[in-house]
């Protein structure tokens, strides 16, 4: 049966010869080399200009492919992984170029049309806007490499700049495995001068089952990971204003939540949301905006710590009263903010020059945290003993202090053509964070054209993250300390890329490294608890590979290889060798796509310390995506993921488990599109 599925999506275009249609999704090679890449410069370059690593898809590229999110379409990007953890089923961290400390993925900054994609509280993403929708995205731009001196903080490792799409009218709606449901709808129109872009996106499904290994006994357990997301996207604009509203939410249960099995009782909520009002303006040889937004964040989870018994079992800690009851804790992040201004220039000089520079300015408030739980987890983070049993959950512990902080960037980048074959491009931005230090990230790039075909890319750059206010102000945790001293993280990098084109053929070969100082890890106090510090760590050396191929108007091929020669210590849990096929057939009315994605080994903690390690197996995942337009308006489309329904394993988020993280098995989808 399966082999005559895959067979059926990849050989039925002849089925449809005999039939004429809009060439519905045909893009030719030389198109795609030729898009607009906005996010490392701020200004237009092309793939074999810009001065940096990157990896752009489109809409009508990731149209095509057999998968849903952000975090799927990373393992097609060279340098870039994501994987699933035990943190919760919905995070699936992410990295670039190997280097990875924590859940949120701090260390790459993801914009949406212009707007950080981050929580306050955590200066990341992964958390809050877990599987964010491919569906909305008009082009998204994987940069490698450190971004700081156009963004400041949090593009160290690398950037995603996404564009949503715009001037589409589509209804979607589509079933699946799991009883998975997924509706989507983008809406435009148009008044003069003035418009608006609604997208609006929902699904849940009841999960996939699995059999593992209980994390409070030695019994092997049944969960399951149920899920819901909804995402929002509002767009309009009049004359030289724009307006930009985003809203993202989620809720999963039962699975992993802070490494704990708990059915019917881990679970967890959180939404993200923003507001946006920009004004273009100009005078003379200078273009000019002026950005103001807001951004607001919620998250409560609920998961068990301890087995049954734990505070009575005749060790300490004891209870008073004592108690069989497992810990429970339910903690609520509301409340976060951050208010943003930027003002951004760019000055035409003359034909050759021309110049960047812009302020940004920002503020976050944090809340105070108050975490409900049965069991004061305040006194059991301080070793008191006994410990006060409440009987029930109780608001009593404070897990993350209220804090406030001010944030100052001022940045210039020159963009000069030396010779006729040689573009120079300067960078410097200042950062002042209250509280901790000030940084400057400088940037040196130099793109030398060959000859028509060939280009070579020398590329220097420095970048930073400051400690974000849950590393700063944790507290009373049973597990992880924050530590209010801690400095910024920095990086310097060195690439040199050689990028290639021709009309059916492109490629890229690149080589990087990467020196870390003060990096922000977790290491074990007295207590045996986990606290943010300071601390040298090793860098990371390696080769990074794409390539393209249109054997002719029907046929598209593309690759990926990253080659890791050299990770940190604490990079244990990444994988040394990441690899991508993709082959597409596009013949009038029918486009087939298959991809295969390949991760090596990696490795997991267990037994409570990284020292203590076991290897998870490599692994290829195949997906499979089958479009077809039987009407001018109407579209129909089966999707396969873990086509050949691959059991494999993820590392844990921390050295609790004893195997590595299950993942969901093969994904059936088939659904309709109306363009109206």
């Amino acid at each position: 049966m399966l082999r005559s599925l895959i067979i059926t999506l990849l050989f039925s275009p002849a089925l449809y010869a005999h039939q004429e249609a809009e060439d519905f999704l045909s893009m030719s090679l030389q198109e795609l080399l030729q898009v607009e890449i906005t996010g490392s410069t701020l200004t237009t370059e092309s793939f074999k200009t810009v001065p940096s690593a990157v990896t752009v898809y489109t809409y009508s590229e990731i149209h095509r492919m057999g998968l849903d999110t952000l975090d799927e379409l990373m393992n097609l990007v060279p340098g870039f992984q994501s994987s699933r953890s035990s943190f919760s089923s919905l995070i699936y961290p992410f990295s670039s170029r190997g280097r990875r400390i924590a859940q949120p993925s701090a260390e790459i900054l993801v914009l949406v049309d212009g707007q950080r994609l981050q929580d306050p509280s955590t200066s990341g993403s992964a958390e809050l806007i877990p599987k964010y929708p491919l569906i909305n995205i008009e082009r998204v731009e994987f940069m490698r490499g450190p971004g700081a001196s156009v963004y400041g903080s949090n593009a160290m490792m690398g950037v995603i700049n996404i564009v949503s799409r715009s001037d589409e009218n589509v209804l979607s709606a589509s079933l699946g495995s799991f009883d998975r449901k997924q509706m989507y709808l983008q809406s435009s129109s148009n008044i003069g001068k003035a418009g608006i872009d609604v997208f609006a996106h929902f699904e849940a499904d009841n999960g996939d089952n699995y059999n593992v290994q209980d994390t409070f006994s030695t019994n092997r357990i049944n969960t399951d990971d149920p899920r819901k997301l909804a995402n929002l996207n509002i767009k309009a604009h009049w004359n030289n204003n724009q307006l930009h509203i985003q809203h993202n939410q989620f809720n999963s249960e039962n699975f992993y939540e802070a490494d704990g099995l708990s059915n019917d009782f881990n679970e967890r909520d959180a939404m993200l949301s923003s507001i946006a009002l920009q004004h273009d303006f100009s005078w003379q040889s200078v273009n000019s905006y002026a950005r103001i937004s807001y951004s607001r964040s919620e998250l409560t989870f609920s998961a068990q710590l301890t087995p049954a018994g734990f505070f009575n079992d005749g060790n300490p800690p004891e209870s008073s009263p004592l108690s069989n009851d497992p810990l429970l804790v339910s903690p609520s992040f509301g409340d976060f903010s951050e208010t943003r201004f930027l003002v951004h220039n760019n000055w035409i000089i003359n034909k050759k020059s021309d110049l960047q520079f812009g302020l940004e300015l920002r503020h976050i408030d944090t809340e105070e945290v108050i975490a409900e739980n049965n069991f004061d987890v305040g006194e059991l983070a301080n070793a008191i003993n006994p410990v006060t049993y409440y009987g029930s959950l109780q608001p009593t512990t404070s897990v993350l202090a209220s804090s406030h902080r001010n944030i100052a960037g001022l940045y210039t980048q020159l963009q000069h053509q030396l010779f006729e074959q040689t573009q120079l491009t300067l960078g410097f931005r200042y950062d002042d964070f209250s509280h901790i230090d000030s940084q400057i990230s400088p940037r040196l790039g130099i793109v030398q054209e060959i000859n028509p075909q060939h280009n070579l890319k020398l590329l220097y750059g420095e970048a930073f993250r400051a400690p974000a206010e849950n590393e700063l102000n944790l507290q009373n945790n049973v597990r992880v300390l924050g530590n209010p001293d801690l400095k910024a993280e920095t990086v310097k990098s060195l690439e040199l890329i050689w990028v290639a084109q021709w009309r059916e053929s492109g490629f890229s070969l690149g080589y990087f490294e990467n020196e870390f100082e003060d990096s922000i890890v977790q290491t074990i106090t007295g207590n045996g608890q986990l606290q943010y510090t300071n601390a040298d760590q090793q860098g990371t050396k390696g080769l990074e590979f794409e390539f393209s191929h249109e054997l002719n108007a029907q046929w598209l091929i593309r690759a990926s290889y990253t080659k890791f020669n050299e990770l940190p210590e604490l990079s244990f849990h990444e994988t040394k060798q990441l690899a991508s096929f993709i082959i597409n057939y596009h013949y009038k009315k029918l486009n087939t796509n298959l991809i295969a994605t390949y991760s090596d080994t990696r490795e997991m903690a267990t037994a409570g310390s990284d020292s203590n390690r076991i290897e998870l197996e490599d692994y290829w995942l195949l997906f499979a995506k089958m479009n077809y337009n039987f009407a001018p308006q109407f579209q129909f489309h089966i999707q396969l993921k873990n086509l050949l329904d691959e059991d494999y394993l993820t590392p844990g988020a921390n050295a609790v488990l004893t195997e590595g993280v299950a993942n969901r098995g093969r994904e059936l989808l088939t659904g309709v599109t109306w363009k109206f």
